[in-house]
């Protein structure tokens, strides 16, 4: 299979990494396959997390943001969903390159190298050609060991306090409680993660912004404040995110086609000849609220109300007996149009370690579980056992 088309002048890597993977995961489907094994090894693995190692600042090393962002630090998941439909499994990152290819010449298994792997332009092979000694690669293990057990265990309280806290109002707020100090890191970490899925980001937040958080939520500075392009309200009844009415798109889903509408909406057009404009709600105030709109609970503000709906994409055009008006997850108004919740921080690539996590958010915005990683049964006993 040929990656076709233009090519970016910037972030070649990165883009080239994508397009291997969606031309992969069609090669799944057409197999009838769920899962593509690649072969990066250790040495990958150690290159990936020193690369990312160098992105921490260096200074301040003693401060939250540096701790927390150190913490965070790691290499590349053993099983990882793409797309939502295929798992990307590593079964070899324990095994360094030159094992791998030893046991390649002596099976008589030949391979072929890509020419940008000895690429001076590119960061992994400048990496990858620094001296390096064994004890610091072990050394490097250990320390990714270390960080991927930490986040894994942050990621199942996390899980627990969502389950447990954040409450979500028709696909558009979500609303947290002021907890006890005891819960302080739990409500910090689920503030960022939703603040990310609410304002269609693909990343969470930096390791600053979450004392950007940690002043919020104690009161100390202003009661609203913007994050990921989301609105952070602090109020009586608790803290209420939504996204924020700034650089909202208008875009053309041509027929037959589908689109993803400011990061948070997949949009699908099945008309076989009319186009479909999708703006914000604010755009286009005639238009008539969706029906759970309507039906939202009487003791929320008003004002989060009205700010959050404004930045909800709506139809600006009719055709064929479609009513203009502010769509919904899960909503079809017609048969010729579907609207579903995308999360782009989860979406395109999930680490088998955050699935629970995605799990539970998908649940709280009315969507479907995300299928089970092929190690994830293994990886819980295994969590629960240690």
């Amino acid at each position: 299979m040929t990656w076709v088309g233009p090519k970016p002048a910037n972030g070649l890597q990165d883009a080239a990494r994508n397009a291997r993977y969606e031309l992969l995961c069609e090669g799944a489907r057409s197999l009838g396959a769920t899962a593509i094994v690649t072969a990066h090894t250790r040495d990958d693995q150690i290159e990936t997390f020193a690369m990312r190692q160098e992105r921490v600042p260096a200074t301040g090393k003693g401060n939250g943001a540096a701790k927390r962002a150190r913490r965070g630090l790691a290499g590349m998941a053993e099983a990882v969903l793409f797309h939502r439909q295929c798992w990307i499994l590593r079964p070899l990152l324990r095994v360094s390159r030159a094992a791998l290819r030893a046991r390649l010449v002596a099976a008589s298994v030949a391979w072929t190298d890509d020419p940008s792997n000895v690429d001076r332009r590119f960061e992994r092979v400048r990496m990858r050609m620094r001296d390096r000694s064994a004890q610091a690669d072990e050394q490097t293990l250990q320390l990714m060991a270390a960080s991927v057990d930490a986040r894994r265990r942050e990621a199942e309280t996390l899980t627990l306090f969502l389950q447990g806290n954040a409450q979500i109002h028709c696909d558009m707020i979500a609303q947290l409680p002021l907890v006890s100090s005891a819960d302080g890191d739990d409500l910090h970490r689920a503030i960022a993660l939703l603040a990310t899925l609410m304002g269609g980001r693909a990343y969470l937040p930096g390791a600053s912004a979450r004392d950007q958080i940690a002043r919020f939520v104690s009161g100390a500075g202003p009661a609203r404040i913007n994050l990921s392009r989301c609105v952070l309200d602090r109020r009586a009844k608790g803290i209420f995110l939504y996204r924020e009415k700034r650089a909202l798109p208008t875009l053309q889903v041509a027929p037959g086609c589908q689109a993803l509408w400011d990061g948070r909406y997949r949009i699908i057009n099945s008309h076989p000849a009319q186009p479909l404009v999708v703006g914000p709600f604010e755009n286009n105030q005639d238009c008539p609220p969706c029906e759970p709109v309507r039906n939202f609970p009487t003791d929320l503000p008003g004002g989060v109300v009205s700010r959050a709906l404004a930045a909800q994409p709506a139809i600006l055009n009719a055709h064929d007996g479609m009513m203009t008006g502010r769509l919904c997850q899960g909503m079809a108004p017609s048969d010729e149009l579907s609207v579903s919740r995308y999360f782009a921080h989860f979406d395109l690539f999930l680490p088998e370690f955050e699935s629970r996590v995605a799990d539970i958010c998908a649940t709280l915005f009315g969507l479907p579980p995300y299928p089970q990683s092929p190690l994830s049964m293994n990886r819980h006993e295994k969590w629960q056992t240690n």
